[in-house]
């Protein structure tokens, strides 16, 4: 799947456990974040058949038992089964997100930023490119996180641009209040990059 319909799911999963207990058996966290990647395929017009979503995730979520998982996916009966939960979820999804769709990722407005930042500060396009990369990689970290449901798009793709180049400050030569120019807010964007690079702590442990 493109990496805008992960980030889609992503951010329809967030916004369903905000509004639900995952210790709800109807809240299954793979049934539900398998109908996430199911609806927002449909919604980004990316969609993969039901079918091949119900079969690969069933083999995801026992993977540990792979070949036993493989061939009682094959079975009617538990294609049947898994086929509507799934489709459960995604009515259980659709009324806890009212049918609203709109989600603003924080991509274009980085690489807009991005673009800014080679323009106005004598950027190598070398450089800009090193820096629009590894924030690309921050945003998508960030969807690990609920990010998405505190802050919009734009600050979070200031943040991760602002937290890139200081990543990348001993080959980047920006002036030390670079982000003033393009009215970033420093407090928002130290917030965001703490909880970012919190997800970083966190994996070492």
């Amino acid at each position: 799947m493109p990496q805008l319909t992960i980030a889609t799911a992503a951010v329809f999963c967030h916004r369903f456990f905000a509004c639900h207990s995952h210790g709800e058996p109807l809240n299954d966290r793979f049934m539900i974040a398998t109908a996430c990647l199911f609806l927002a395929g449909k919604v980004e017009e990316t969609p993969k058949p039901l079918k091949e979503v119900v079969r690969v995730s069933y083999l995801i979520q026992h993977k540990q038992e792979y070949e036993r998982a493989f061939r009682h996916i094959q079975q009617k009966v538990c294609l049947e089964e898994q086929r509507e939960s799934i489709l459960q979820a995604e009515r259980l999804l659709l009324h806890t997100l009212g049918f609203d769709f709109n989600v603003e990722h924080p991509y274009k407005h980085l690489l807009n930023v991005a673009k800014r930042i080679n323009q106005a500060q004598n950027v190598k396009e070398s450089d800009s490119r090193s820096l629009a990369q590894v924030a690309w990689n921050f945003a998508n970290d960030s969807l690990r996180t609920t990010l998405c449901l505190q802050f919009a798009a734009q600050d979070i793709a200031n943040a991760v641009l602002f937290l890139a180049a200081k990543l990348l400050h001993s080959t980047l030569d920006l002036p030390e209040d670079w982000w003033v120019v393009f009215e970033m807010k420093q407090s928002i964007c130290e917030d965001i990059s703490n909880q970012i690079m919190d997800l970083y702590d966190e994996s070492e442990h």
